[in-house]
């Protein structure tokens, strides 16, 4: 079926397709809007080719379950999950207006305050899916919307849980899920070097791909080249990332540098064990830039005056608030007293009636 016959179709009885926002190999997504109140909803259809595929359909109910457990701002929302009259099978979810982070990536990367601000929403909402027993598994950048809330910029939303792995579910999904095709579910360019390898997984696959995403996010530029999908997978389980002082020469701070590296070690076991750790180390690199920052922009204490270059007191009217003569005058007063400085100022006021 053509997507575009489905845009003024009727769903629920009370939303009406109105545009096609975009579309996969699989499926499709429209939007919608709500006939009485007006609001807007993203709807996800499998193509009728795909939801004869019983796979297909596996991941699709697995998007569904997985994202209706989580309940994290920087995660999409979804609302119902069904069949239409017409058989097509559809996920409804929040509607958001973003743009991927691929789509704004390139050049030289962002500067590195704006990169931790985002890698901090995304460690608070995988460790979230963590929590609850779900590895996404397809972290890449066309999975990561950039939005606006409340003119707040740079807002995370996760998308496209279909490659989930249910790690508590009672269904045959706590192994790792390989296609018919022996081809490992994920995109190259971020698996990490288990999940290229088709062995069990855990939720640290995920912190590698997002240090994949953080390298790239810095630089502009990806932590590994290849001519082929084997190749690049072959290059996360045995190559180390090309170096950034190379690819970013002087853009990357050292902090950031253990960060990333961490992040994409080998061997699970000398990762970030969880996105809680990683979001820890974030944070500290943002407090130290910010401090960092905020000693760069405080004015410089004013250079002691050399000596003999000393500016003559101004005897203008003006000289009683100078600090040389409330210095003298304090002197005075200590040696005196009240008394000889009243002797004192007779005999100044004599001299000057005689002077006079």
């Amino acid at each position: 079926m053509d997507p575009s016959a489905l845009i003024g179709e009727q769903l629920f009885g009370e939303y009406s397709i109105t545009s096609l926002l975009g579309e996969g190999a699989i499926g499709a997504v429209y939007q919608a809007r709500h006939n009485s109140i007006g609001k807007d909803i993203a709807i996800k259809v499998l193509h009728e080719r795909s939801a004869r595929d019983e796979e297909t359909v596996k991941r699709f109910e697995r998007e569904a379950l997985a994202i209706s457990m989580l309940n994290h701002p920087n995660i999409i929302r979804v609302l119902i999950f069904g069949r239409t009259d017409a058989g097509l099978l559809y996920l409804a979810m929040e509607y958001v207006q973003g743009v991927p982070l691929r789509e704004l990536l390139g050049g030289d990367g962002f500067d590195e305050l704006r990169t931790i601000e985002i890698f901090i929403q995304l460690c608070s909402a995988l460790q979230e899916a963590h929590d609850m027993g779900i590895i996404h598994r397809d972290l890449k950048p066309e999975n990561i919307l950039l939005t606006e809330e409340r003119d707040e910029k740079d807002v995370v939303k996760i998308l496209d849980f279909g490659m989930a792995k249910l790690v508590d579910s009672n269904e045959e999904v706590k192994r790792q899920k390989i296609s018919k095709s022996g081809i490992v579910y994920g995109t190259p360019s971020y698996v990490s070097p288990e999940q290229a390898q088709a062995v069990e997984l855990d939720h640290r696959t995920d912190i590698y791909s997002l240090g994949c995403i953080l390298y790239e996010t810095l630089t502009g530029k990806r932590p590994y080249l290849a001519k082929s999908a084997a190749q690049m997978l072959a290059a996360h389980v045995h190559e180390d990332p090309r170096p950034l002082s190379e690819v970013a020469p002087g853009k990357v701070s050292p902090p950031m540098e253990r960060i990333i590296a961490r992040s994409m070690e080998k061997d699970p076991d000398d990762r970030f064990q969880n996105a809680r750790t990683m979001l820890h180390a974030l944070k500290a690199r943002k407090q130290e830039l910010q401090a960092e920052r905020n000693a760069g922009a405080a004015p410089s204490p004013a250079p002691p005056p050399m000596p003999g270059n000393e500016e003559a007191p101004d005897n203008s009217g003006a000289s009683s608030s100078s600090p040389p003569n409330r210095i003298v005058f304090a002197l005075i007063w200590s040696a005196v007293g009240a008394t000889g400085m009243l002797i004192i100022a007779l005999i100044v006021a004599a001299g000057v009636f005689l002077i006079g």
